[in-house]
């Protein structure tokens, strides 16, 4: 697996890549509003239908990376999905108006100029929280942090609502890591952070999300069938792998897991709570291990 900074960057880089082509794909859109002004000639579906904020180039690039962006910044990135809707509906209107030979109306067309105006400073503001983001990422583990956390949540909620699979929510401790500190130092105990944090990205899927979510404990949202299969592996990972020291001894170390189904009527709060109880029985239990928590309220 890469290092986590080499990582970081190229999918930094990925996400910059995409805002700057999706200014210039909006760009060479907004040109065919022009088009059917002028020529009135249809513009297509991706001015005229209904969900045409989703269809367009922007829109599309935007469902793939919303998740990512929000870690940068959540309300910007909210703002951007309303903005951009708003500026489409504007759109679909004016072009309707126009194609059926009446004029435009000049609130329509008010509000596509500031739908435009505020698409593009949002898009150039997540730009440059994209560039500024050491600040939201862990400097440790070059893992996202919880900014955005609620916001990816309610994203794989949506996922999870419309497309049917299961969502889980998992916490995951690192099991007597004072033990680790107090041995062998915080330098050590720095590294063996980065190892876990290694292994544990190396068992997930490219849809699933992970976080430090605070000292030695991690969060996971995993969408999809196999969770407890994902879960068990990460618990593998780790117990057979040990951390190698320069003077060639190891630290072994294991993780406990409490993971939980997110149901209809959960909040990250509620979710994070019931999956933080599973993980309290899990060191209970003995730890190296996960705990599946009950049935979440309907």
């Amino acid at each position: 697996m890469n290092p986590p900074d080499v990582q970081q960057q190229a999918q930094l880089e990925h996400l910059l890549d995409g805002i700057d082509q999706g200014i210039q794909d909006h760009m060479a859109w907004s040109q065919k509003l022009l088009r059917c002004a002028v020529l009135h000639v249809s513009p297509g579906d991706d001015m005229l239908s209904p969900d045409a904020h989703c269809r367009c180039h922007l829109g599309r690039w935007f469902q793939t990376e919303k998740v990512a962006l929000a870690g940068f910044d959540a309300a910007v990135t909210e703002e951007l999905e309303r903005k951009h809707q708003a500026m489409h509906d504007a759109v679909r209107a004016l072009c309707t108006q126009l194609l059926q030979g009446l004029p435009a109306r000049e609130e329509d067309f008010e509000a596509y100029e500031a739908g435009q105006t505020a698409t593009v400073a949002c898009l150039n503001t997540l730009r440059q929280r994209v560039s500024g983001s050491a600040l939201q990422l862990d400097a440790l583990t070059g893992l996202p942090l919880r900014n955005g956390l609620e916001y990816a949540f309610q994203i794989r909620c949506k996922d999870a609502m419309r497309d049917g699979p299961p969502l889980y929510l998992v916490m995951v401790d690192i099991d007597h890591f004072k033990v680790v500190n107090d041995t062998w130092g915080h330098p050590v105990g720095d590294l063996a952070l980065q190892h876990i944090a290694n292994l544990l990205t190396g068992c997930l899927r490219e849809n699933d999300i992970v976080v430090r979510y605070g000292g030695e404990e991690f969060l996971f949202l995993l969408l999809g069938h196999g969770a407890e299969n994902t879960v068990n592996r990460l618990l593998q990972e780790v117990r057979n792998k040990p951390m190698p020291l320069s003077d060639g001894g190891k630290v072994r170390m294991t993780v406990t897991a409490g993971l939980t189904l997110v149901g209809p009527a959960d909040t990250l709060a509620t979710a994070i709570s019931r999956a933080d109880h599973a993980l309290l029985q899990g060191k209970q239990g003995g730890r190296d291990r996960y705990v599946l928590a009950g049935v979440p309220p309907s």
